[in-house]
This record gives C-alpha cells, sequence and structure tokens, in this order.
C-alpha cells in the first residue's frame, strides 16, 4: 500500500489552449495567478416523497466555474487572452478558451498524468483594483461537456480517454 501524503496545491496545475484547435499550444495557466479556484455548483433535483421524513437529493449536473485573479504580465499569453476578451468586450465563442485541469499526483503510464479538459468561457469581472499591480479578475464558466483524458506536460500533449492507464 503506497504511503499517503499531504498534495500540494502546484500538483493541480491547468494549462490553456494559447494556439488553435487544429495546433494547440498547452500554456501553464501559473505565473502572475494568486486565484484559480474551481467550483463545481452541482445542480440538485430535491424531492420529500410522502412516506418518508428525510428529503431526497440528486446531482442533475454541473455548472462549474473556475474563479481568478491575476498579476497582469506582459509576454505572457495566458493573461494576454484573458485581457484581450476583458479589453475588447469579446462574445461568444471569441470569448472561449479550452483548459486542462492536470493531477499532476496520478500518472497514467506512458500519457502522463490524469487530466480534464473543457471549453470555458472568459467572464471578465475587474480590471485595476488595488494600487500596487494592474490585476484582472473574473472566472472561466463551464461551456460544454468535461472530456477525461491525460496530459504530458513535457510535450505539451493532451489524449482524450482515461482508458489503459492508471486513472
Amino acid at each position: 500500500m503506497a504511503e499517503k501524503r499531504m498534495i500540494p496545491r502546484m500538483e493541480w496545475a491547468s494549462y490553456m489552449n494559447t494556439g488553435t484547435k487544429e495546433a494547440p499550444v498547452w500554456s501553464r495557466i501559473g505565473e502572475g495567478f494568486t486565484d484559480l479556484s474551481e467550483t463545481k455548483e452541482a445542480v440538485e433535483y430535491a424531492r420529500h416523497y410522502v412516506h418518508e421524513k428525510t428529503e431526497r437529493r440528486d446531482v442533475m449536473g454541473y455548472a462549474p466555474t473556475i474563479a481568478f485573479s491575476c498579476d497582469m504580465h506582459s509576454g505572457d499569453p495566458v493573461i494576454k487572452r484573458i485581457a484581450d476578451v476583458h479589453d475588447l468586450e469579446l462574445v461568444g465563442t471569441e470569448a472561449q478558451a479550452e483548459i486542462v485541469s492536470v493531477n499532476l499526483y496520478e500518472p497514467v503510464a506512458g500519457r502522463g498524468f490524469k487530466a480534464f479538459k473543457r471549453r470555458y468561457t472568459v467572464l471578465p469581472d475587474t480590471k485595476g483594483e488595488g494600487v500596487e499591480a494592474l490585476i484582472l479578475t473574473g472566472a472561466f464558466a463551464a461551456a460544454g461537456d468535461m472530456e477525461p483524458g491525460a496530459f504530458d506536460p513535457e510535450a505539451g500533449v493532451y489524449t482524450a480517454g482515461l482508458e489503459g492507464g492508471d486513472g
């Protein structure tokens, strides 16, 4: 049995496709980011049957968001993408990005690490809060279903599906 260990936050990594769908470039979301926290926002179906004391609840779906806060850094492709959505007030698919969340603590044999890819809409919130660094805040809101797979950070390659791995 493997020894238990505390998983540091830095082992849950996120990458944004700053290339194209046909030629993805997976850029690490990290430098400049002070918050990148996911909320699943489960959609519930609740009911109380007449013959029971307790209400029943089932999860019927999800509406995930990832809140972000970042210091504006020049030359960072992820921050540039967020700033473009904010500054140009992009809408529709122009305001969307693919993000892969990677569990760097869960290897998948020969393929990297357990990962989850999803398309998100960039929802800008504030720009310029505070007086020191220029800060951008907002959220990434799910714009489609999650696709489980594996991600190899060394090669910058995402592959769909977890079959054949340890995940």
